[in-house]
């Protein structure tokens, strides 16, 4: 198997904002560049200690600021260069001015969203060192001819929050990969707030390196705003020493604009999120104290996310004291496994004061006593599982790693719940989220037609201590998972749906959840096997091995794993087979669903993988556990909790039926259903001989909401069935399809939709030697015989290119595009997969061509004349060679066809949209394999 196919150089999927880490905040978009100014306020009404700080930084002031010191200054070769005062500044780009002793300073800051609308991100060299700083300002969009257009914003010296370890001295050297920081601004002096002013970017966190078309927005020396358009890339180096003091190596984000030197410290690195949004990678410093000239930053992964969340708190980061590694440590004893490193604390009050807490909320808190914790049950299936477990089985089954009992984390807890029977319990896990108030669990413990009341997430619940953190009531329909799933017998049908997101109210006292107790982000897409998985359940078996109805958690460190199994018939239901993540851990009995799988994602971090749930609810013994693979499945149903909206079903196989997809043709075949926005479907032909339709729907609903089996598999299309395309051939403005058969005949099939074919007409009747079975790939466009997609192109055995123009029932006019016996056609030979697509907007349609080398590319406006404008969209690399089928259409929001859809060798389906003359355009993964 292949890398994942994030193709290079103009592939510009944002994996992250929910790969690694999701934003925990609300996404606040760009305000309009040259948007009006937000006034300053007016002298009169202004907080008069505010006002004393605001006043002191006067135009000449500002001007007289120095930039911070220590910022290395490099040439860039070849970059691009800095406009100054573009019309493309944004207004959440500032400065900040402070005073030291000798002088006054300047950096760059960038306004990020955050719940009190009051953060600034910037580099923490600018304010890692001894100096005393007085007078702190934030000022957004400052610019020499008008200096404070939004005001100024105080920043009070307590009020900066970094990385413990970079505050250490020699930090800047030691720990070159944390030159991040956050400040906290106080309102404005009349009482509004730096967001509500100037709007704010979101953090793009986990994001990658390779981002082109990023803007890196700075201050020079004269404090007037400079910008550029630039490619991130990866730095990687090893430790380098200057004038006797080492700069710790690493890898960072760089950026390569000739800013007109020093001062862009602090300066942010906009990469782009799609669909005309922005978000903050990463800000100029880290290695070097980060440029200028080539600038760099350091990787906004989740050591960012940390310090950023205790900057909301208002908490000061406290140095790592976590023992080194390789220090030699106490030997654990032979019944436990090792005690895994501690996760961090949790920041803020561990309870709740009864006074002004919220009413309802509190009576929901208020009716789980311990004692009522102390006789939930866990969930039926639960209990159904236990009772199919085979005597033997209780006692030994499959080497499993030894397990105990401890006292929990706070991100992982218990649901209790009240149904018309019974208490119920299940385990979840904290997960990042705008909110802050989502938790991952297993999707068969809330499957269920009970009634549930009283439904509360208690984190880190545990016998001494029920609920260290308080309680927290779920909302009123916030439960969320696969609509499969929620199917008659959709635990069974389809087993690998078995996850869950449930969303909190606040606690009463009005404290979010993952304020309260921090999250773990979600793992998608990680493969299955991860030795060092760390495993908590709750279990429930009284007098087995000590384990007690109390729902103390288990604890044990395990290597995941792949199980695959076929379907399994039992009381005559079948539970649907597949391929799960599984771990043998002792002691995992009824009550450990929804626990948390939790993989080692590198330095000292966890990400979740899975959590107790899946074939046969979690396992089949009390030491064997499974969970359904987390994939892009998964980010869906988290998306739509995000959201608040309730997951629509996935309509499209998964990547092991893709490898069957022996050809796909892209058109307008739903014209009776709800085509959204006139989007194309997918028109499949597999290679039994089945024949699927896959209705165009929004990105909501994963490009395609409905599939429509217009025939069943046969032996004819199976066999015979060489290629299909779409077009309109007829007129209609439907799409009509046209077959190329292995014997060499040509057939249109007009007007098919949903409902199946409505009519043949034979394009070429088959001969002896037919030339047609000499076509080796073909492609219908818009090929300038008229404004209708009725253009036939065919790349033959022997080189040779041919239009086919206004092809209807009968083939079109024939135009020889490149002609056999000639170099070109030599070339031509190369021609694996042929695609069509209005990418560069004008009339005409643009040819794409993979080549046998893994090169694509853009003929622009191809008419058949010989002359046709060249856009190499990518170099010959070896990513490319396993691209099975390129094919292009229109599935996103524009009117156009320049959207591209991949079917690789593996299985994966992926959608790039919006391509222009450059690329194919942003990643969209439609199914993604499993590694």
């Amino acid at each position: 198997m292949f890398a994942r196919h994030v193709l290079p150089a103009v592939a510009i999927g944002v994996a992250a904002v929910i790969s690694g880490v999701a934003p925990a905040f609300a996404v606040t978009a760009l305000p309009a560049p040259g948007g009006s100014p937000s006034p300053a306020p007016n002298a009169d009404d202004r907080d008069p200690a505010l006002k004393a700080i605001e006043d002191f930084w006067t135009p000449e002031r500002m001007a007289q600021a120095k930039p911070v010191q220590g910022q290395s200054v490099k040439a860039a070769q070849n970059s691009p260069a800095a406009k100054k005062g573009s019309s493309e500044e944004v207004r959440q780009v500032g400065t900040f001015f402070f005073e030291t002793d000798a002088d006054y300073r300047f950096c760059t800051g960038t306004v990020v969203a955050s719940p009190a609308k009051d953060i600034v991100a910037t580099a923490a060299h600018c304010f890692d060192g001894t100096e005393p700083k007085s007078n702190l300002v934030f000022v957004p969009q400052h610019r020499p001819q008008d200096p404070a257009p939004h005001g100024k914003f105080v920043v009070r010296a307590e009020q900066i929050f970094m990385d413990a370890k970079y505050a250490e001295p020699d930090g800047d050297h030691k720990y070159t990969d944390l030159d991040f920081a956050f400040l906290k601004a106080e309102p404005r002096s009349d009482g509004k707030q730096l967001e509500d002013v100037v709007g704010a970017v979101p953090l793009a966190l986990n994001a990658g390196f390779d981002h082109p078309g990023t803007r890196v927005v700075g201050y020079g020396p004269q404090q007037g705003p400079v910008e550029c358009l630039t490619t991130t890339k990866e730095f990687a180096t090893g430790d380098q020493t200057f004038k006797g003091q080492t700069w710790k190596g690493g890898s960072f984000l760089q950026a390569d604009c000739n800013e007109p030197g020093a001062g862009v410290s602090g300066a942010p690195f906009l990469i782009d999120l799609g669909e005309g949004k922005r978000g903050l990678a990463g800000v100029t410093g880290g290695f070097a104290a980060g440029g200028p000239g080539t600038s760099y930053s350091s990787y906004f992964d989740d050591d960012v996310q940390r310090v950023f969340d205790l900057a909301v708190a208002a908490t000061h980061p406290v140095p790592d004291v976590t023992q080194p590694k390789g220090r030699a440590t106490k030997e654990a004893e032979p019944s436990k496994a090792p005690e895994p490193a501690a996760e961090p604390k949790p920041s803020g009050p561990v309870t709740p004061k009864a006074d002004g807490r919220d009413p309802r909320l509190k009576a929901i808190e208020d009716f789980w006593t311990p004692e009522r914790m102390a006789e939930a049950k866990p969930v039926k299936e639960q209990e159904e599982r236990e009772a199919r477990i085979p005597k033997p089985a209780a006692a030994g089954g499959a080497p499993r790693s030894p397990s105990h009992p401890f006292e929990g984390i706070p991100q992982v807890g218990t649901f209790f719940y009240q149904t018309d029977e019974n208490y119920r319990f299940c385990a979840g896990t904290v997960v990042p989220s705008p909110g802050k108030n989502i938790i991952a669990s297993a999707g068969h413990c809330f499957d269920s037609t009970d009634r549930k009341t009283n439904m509360v997430f208690v984190p880190q619940h545990h016998e001494k201590d029920p609920f260290p953190h308080g309680k927290f009531a779920i909302k009123v329909g916030g439960i969320f998972m696969d609509s499969k799933y929620l199917e008659t017998d959709g635990d069974h049908k389809y087993t690998d749906l078995d996850f869950a997101f449930l969303k909190t109210e606040p606690r009463s006292d009005g404290k979010q959840l993952e304020d309260v107790v921090g999250s773990i982000p979600l793992a998608l897409n990680a493969g299955f096997d991860h030795p060092g998985t760390r495993v908590i359940g709750y279990p429930r078996l009284p007098g087995m091995d000590g384990y007690k109805p109390k729902q103390d958690p288990l604890d044990c460190i395990t290597t995941m794993k792949k199980f695959t199994t076929g379907d399994k018939t039992d009381k005559g239901k079948v539970w649907k087979g597949g391929s799960f993540a599984q771990v043998d851990c002792d002691g995992y009995v009824s009550g450990t669903s929804g626990g948390p799988f939790l993989i080692d994602t590198g330095g000292g971090k966890r990400g979740l993988a899975g959590v107790t749930g899946g074939f046969e609810t979690g396992g089949h013994s009390p030491n064997t556990s499974y969970s359904s693979y987390f994939d892009n499945n998964v980010k869906r149903v988290f998306d739509a909790a995000v959201a608040g909206t309730q997951p629509p079903s996935n309509v499209l196989p998964d990547a092991e039926m893709w490898k069957h997809a022996k050809d796909i043709a892209n058109g307008y075949f739903t014209l009776a259903g709800a085509v959204e926005d006139d989007r194309m479907d997918m028109f499949v032909l597999w290679t039994d001989g089945e024949l699927t339709i896959y209705r165009g729907a929004s990105q909501r609903d994963n490009f395609f909401d409905k599939e429509f089996k217009v025939q069943g598999p046969n032996k004819l299309w199976a066999d015979h069935a060489v290629q299909v395309v779409a077009g309109d051939f007829t007129g209609d403005s439907g799409s009509d399809l046209i077959v190329r058969w292995t014997d060499g005949e040509v057939t249109l099939y007009p007007s098919v939709d949903e409902k199946g074919f409505h009519g043949e007409v034979q394009l070429h009747k088959p001969e002896p030697d037919d030339t047609w079975k000499h076509a080796a790939a073909m492609t219908v466009g818009r090929f300038g015989g008229n404004d209708k997609v009725d253009d036939l192109v065919v790349r033959w055995t022997d080189g040779e290119v041919t239009i086919y123009q206004n092809t209807g029932t009968t083939l079109g006019r024939q135009i020889i595009a490149v002609t056999p016996k000639t170099p070109q056609a030599e070339t031509w030979k190369h021609a694996v997969e042929i695609g069509s697509g209005d990418y560069t907007g004008n009339d005409g349609w643009d040819l794409i061509v993979r080549w046998s080398d893994g090169e694509v590319t853009n003929y622009a406006d191809f008419d058949g004349g010989g002359t046709w404008r060249e856009n190499k969209w990518y170099a010959p690399n070896e990513l490319l060679t396993h691209a099975v089928l390129v094919t292009g259409g229109d599935f996103s929001d524009n009117p156009y066809a320049d959207d591209t859809i991949i079917r690789w060798t593996d299985g994966e389906l992926s959608l790039y949209t919006d391509g222009d003359d450059k690329g194919p355009g942003k990643d969209n993964p439609l199914v993604t394999p499993r590694k």
